[in-house]
């Protein structure tokens, strides 16, 4: 596992774009077929047709998380510049036995500390706010818009997805992303934040996939006007 590590660490290094595509490509894919998994197995009536697999629909999400991936890599980038912080070792920054008195080296010392901390923990709500606020919604909106394009449909289905199935993702979305992001922004260096992230993914992209395939299905929906 270490091995894989170095090895994956050294990719990224030298090929930014190419490693966190290939990592998005499996991770999606996982995460499609996990949500496949858990609707044949779990969530299917026994008196009701068995489904199967859908490899169609798993290579679309992979299709869809390999050419937004650059984005992901680009959108660190501008947030770890627009909104830097002095040092990401800010937060544990150990207390050492000369700066634990009362000497003015001391409390210069701790003074700083304290300062640095304030400043990174304002520093990690600005970029989770944009994060939040800009980058989710938007995801959500290319999400839904792209895969009613790739299965068939046209700019109408387009908008129906988008108008009844992004409001509520994002909302879900907004119980447990804001938790991953701190810990993103504020521990894990720039170079593995993408795939850090998309560790949490392989389940949100499960739920992803089981809204725009299972959740959709639920929806009544009315006669939507066919594209001209």
């Amino acid at each position: 596992m270490a091995a894989f590590f170095r090895f994956w660490t050294r990719q990224a290094e030298a090929r930014p774009f190419v490693t966190v595509a290939a990592t998005e490509a499996c991770l999606s894919a996982c995460g499609d077929l996990l949500a496949q998994t858990i609707n044949i197995h779990f969530l299917t009536p026994e008196d009701s047709e068995k489904k199967e697999y859908d490899f169609w629909r798993t290579s679309r999400f992979v299709l869809f998380s390999t050419c937004v991936s650059p984005l992901g890599v680009r959108w660190h980038r501008f947030l770890d510049h627009r909104f830097p912080i002095r040092t990401q070792n800010t937060w544990f920054k150990s207390r050492r036995k000369s700066n634990t008195g009362h000497s003015a080296a001391a409390v210069a010392a701790r003074a700083k500390r304290r300062s640095e901390q304030k400043q990174a923990a304002r520093q990690v709500g600005k970029r989770l706010l944009s994060d939040v606020l800009l980058y989710e919604p938007m995801m959500y909106t290319l999400f839904f818009g792209s895969m009613a394009v790739l299965e068939g449909g046209g700019v109408e289905e387009a908008k129906y997805r988008i108008s009844h199935l992004l409001l509520p993702t994002y909302l879900t979305g907004l119980t447990i992303s804001p938790i991953v992001q701190t810990v993103n922004f504020a521990f894990v260096p720039l170079i593995y934040r993408v795939p850090f992230g998309s560790c949490f993914d392989l389940f949100w992209d499960s739920y992803l996939s089981w809204v725009n395939n299972e959740k959709l299905a639920m929806i009544e929906e009315p006669a939507v006007p066919e594209s001209e």
